[in-house]
């Protein structure tokens, strides 16, 4: 197999839901735009309805180039990263910061170390209950 999603799954109930959203924001930013073209003759050539109706238009050339780009990404080959290495430990479910393992660990501010004790205390009695 070569990675590479079909052209079917474009016809999934999702992907059929955003063509239609697409289409649907494209017919009415297309009707948008001979509107305001309208009111801007309506307005003996009023040049910021002229720009707005050039701006509606833009719009739908920014909407079908998005929808190009997320259709082409879904149907792009997958990399390969090589073999996956699994993670040396599970990850806790309690997160705070922690230093970079080349850096030394200072750390001068007591709410900081005190807040850091109370989430190792809770990982270790995570890892407790889990084993």
């Amino acid at each position: 197999m070569s990675g590479r999603p079909s052209k079917l799954t474009l016809l999934r109930p999702k992907w059929l839901l955003l063509h239609a959203i697409t289409l649907a924001a494209c017919a009415a930013m297309i009707w948008l735009g001979h509107w305001q073209w309208r009111a801007a003759i309506r307005h003996h050539g009023d040049l910021r309805n002229y720009a707005y109706a050039l701006q509606w238009w833009a719009f739908v050339g920014f909407t079908v180039l998005m929808w190009f780009r997320v259709v082409s990404d879904h149907l792009r080959p997958a990399e390969d990263a090589g073999p996956a290495q699994p993670p040396a430990a599970p990850p806790s479910r309690y997160l705070g910061y922690t230093q970079a393992p080349s850096s030394p660990a200072v750390e001068t501010d007591p709410e900081r170390r005190r807040l850091n004790a109370y989430l190792a205390h809770l990982n270790a009695a995570d890892r407790e209950a889990t084993e």
